[in-house]
């Protein structure tokens, strides 16, 4: 089910992206700049079969685009995820086996998305969004242990003497990675020099082998 899913929707996503720069074809006065650059954070909410394992965390964002016109941008985004474990899955996964006592988790994601406006001028100017790209999320299992600390140098006190401290060694990991699209949408605030200030939500679903995720980032940020 998955594979025609995505057969059909990746064709369907490139083809409302010329449909929507074609209807914006006509649209006002250009942005001053041609090109695009913003970035932003958040926090992100695990929904679907996935919010029984994760908890909210935090988001950030960076994207790199270009105005088609001034209606429609065509943007690349780079999107990381922090997620946190609910604590009973860690005491579930815990055994005889199995020891660790921290574990982290994250998925970060590269997509290209096309943006439409609502309009190019005024105080708010509301857009959405679609994409599709590389998704990956990463889980590390970490134990509580003694390790070395080497000597380092300080500009202030000179040379600092290492030794055994408390710390943390990686105990376990696993990456699985996969294509996904996001939808959403939001508002651009302009402030002064051409900047803006946005508010971006989003929807993500991640077909990841065979765990799918599917998340909800909020973020704020500057866009140029």
């Amino acid at each position: 089910m998955r594979s025609s899913w995505l057969r059909w929707s990746s064709p369907a996503i490139a083809g409302a992206w010329l449909v929507l720069a074609a209807a914006s074809a006509a649209a006002g006065p250009y942005y001053s700049r041609q090109g695009t650059f913003a970035v932003g954070g958040g926090f992100n909410n695990p929904v679907g079969g996935d919010n029984q394992y994760f908890n909210s965390s935090g988001s950030m964002n960076v994207i790199v685009g270009r105005h088609i016109n001034p209606h429609f941008t065509l943007q690349g985004e780079w999107t990381h995820n922090w997620l946190g474990i609910d604590p009973q899955v860690l005491q579930q996964a815990s055994s005889d086996s199995i020891s660790f006592d921290n574990a982290y988790a994250s998925m970060w994601s590269i997509t290209l998305n096309g943006v439409l406006r609502a309009r190019s001028e005024g105080d708010v100017i509301p857009w959405v969004t679609a994409g599709f790209g590389y998704y990956k999320r990463n889980l590390e299992l970490t134990q509580t242990a003694y390790v070395y600390y080497p000597p380092v140098w300080d500009p202030w006190w000179g040379w600092v003497d290492g030794g055994w401290g408390p710390g943390e060694v990686l105990s376990g990991q696993r990456s699985t990675a996969g294509m996904g699209f996001n939808v959403g949408g939001g508002i651009d605030l302009p402030i002064e020099g051409g900047a803006s200030i946005f508010i971006d939500v989003r929807y993500h679903m991640a077909f990841l082998d065979g765990v799918d995720m599917q998340l909800v980032p909020i973020m704020a940020g500057l866009r140029w």
